[in-house]
């Protein structure tokens, strides 16, 4: 999915963006039309974040069979942290960083 920038609303690829800016688990890329810095909703980038470590914990509480009785309970858990952090990944809105 390609991201649109919400001032110029041009659509471009991951292979267009040349800067970049990582603060915290935020990450701020530029668009390349117009010059605008670009990055997820903050909440979503949150519920993005939450999600993929839900699957870390979960796969490593699996993998290292701490508490096995509930390795179900934990592929589930984690099966639904990725889920939420790919719809996030590939529905979400972009917003301007002013």
């Amino acid at each position: 999915m390609k991201p649109t920038c919400p001032c110029c609303h041009n659509k471009f690829k991951s292979t267009e963006i040349k800067n970049t800016n990582k603060k915290g688990i935020f990450f701020e890329v530029e668009c390349p039309s117009c010059r605008t810095w670009v990055r997820l909703n903050k909440t979503q980038e949150i519920i993005k974040a939450a999600g993929i470590s839900l699957l870390l914990i979960t796969s490593l509480l699996n993998i290292f069979s701490i508490k096995s009785e509930y390795s179900s309970i934990f592929s589930t858990v984690g099966f639904t942290g990725i889920f939420i952090a790919m719809l996030i990944t590939f529905f979400s809105k972009h917003e301007a960083i002013k």
